[in-house]
């Protein structure tokens, strides 16, 4: 098959006929585009006839906000950060108190509660030493240092990520827009 510039493209033989609504057919095209600082929208009408006859009006209208990405990963970290950090002092807080308390060692739970957390308070012992209040009651200060200590880390992760992820603020805008009508 040779090329010829006037043959119609072979992609196209089956493609919608344009329609200027006043009998003629004609191709009928706006696009337009902005750029205004990290958001980006794109709008793109069209009109014409399909096979059946009937007139056919399309709009598409894209919009992309790279700050408001932005701003879900941010939302995501802080939220996910405090979770934990929520969970964690809770289980430190209990430590606190059951300690406080004196409850049992032989107990089930506080044997789970003081496994799971001596893994979080074990790098804070030694600094100061644990006040006993009683013959099985402890005040543990290194407890009360390391929910210190991870609420700040847990903070600083959250403020990082806010800095990170920060809105972009662009000097450049711009809106494009063409328009193209072709009669046929």
């Amino acid at each position: 098959m040779s090329y010829q510039p006037d043959s119609p493209d072979p992609r196209t033989l089956n493609a919608p006929v344009p329609y200027d609504g006043q009998g003629k057919s004609v191709a009928n095209e706006t696009v337009q585009s902005s750029d205004l600082g990290g958001a980006h929208a794109e709008s793109q009408r069209e009109s014409y006839v399909d096979s059946m006859g009937n007139r056919v009006d399309s709009q598409a209208e894209v919009f992309e906000d790279t700050n408001q990405r932005r701003a879900n990963t941010r939302y995501r970290i802080e939220r996910i950060t405090y979770s934990v950090l929520g969970v964690l002092e809770v289980i430190l807080l209990l430590r606190l108190f059951f300690r406080l308390l004196g409850a049992s060692r032989d107990n089930g739970f506080i044997i789970f509660l003081y496994g799971l957390s001596h893994v979080f308070v074990a790098p804070f012992n030694g600094i100061f030493n644990d006040q006993a209040l009683g013959s099985r009651s402890v005040f543990e200060v290194s407890t009360l240092i390391a929910m210190l200590v991870y609420a700040l880390l847990a903070w600083g992760i959250v403020v990082l990520g806010r800095m990170v992820f920060a809105p972009t603020l662009s000097g450049r805008q711009s809106i494009t827009t063409m328009r193209r009508r072709r009669l046929l």
